[in-house]
């Protein structure tokens, strides 16, 4: 039994997973912050790509219905 999406919701859905896709390692991220944003700690660029995927996810799902029963 499929659940009906809407195509817009879709499509912002797997917008969003790509934008989440191309974010940086955890590795790379701690290497490079300080060069690629100016940070002193790479576990604060860890810290901030973790809130913008949780941001970009909301984002995703925003305007879509939780479906009536819960996939398992």
């Amino acid at each position: 039994m499929g659940i009906a999406m809407n195509e817009k919701h879709y499509a912002q859905m797997f917008a969003a997973l790509q934008r989440i896709k191309s974010y940086q390692s955890p590795e790379r991220l701690k290497k490079h912050s300080a060069r690629d944003w100016g940070l002193d700690s790479g576990n604060e660029a860890v810290e901030m790509a973790y809130e913008n995927v949780l941001q970009e996810a909301k984002n995703g799902l925003r305007g879509v219905r939780r479906p009536a029963s819960q996939i398992q």
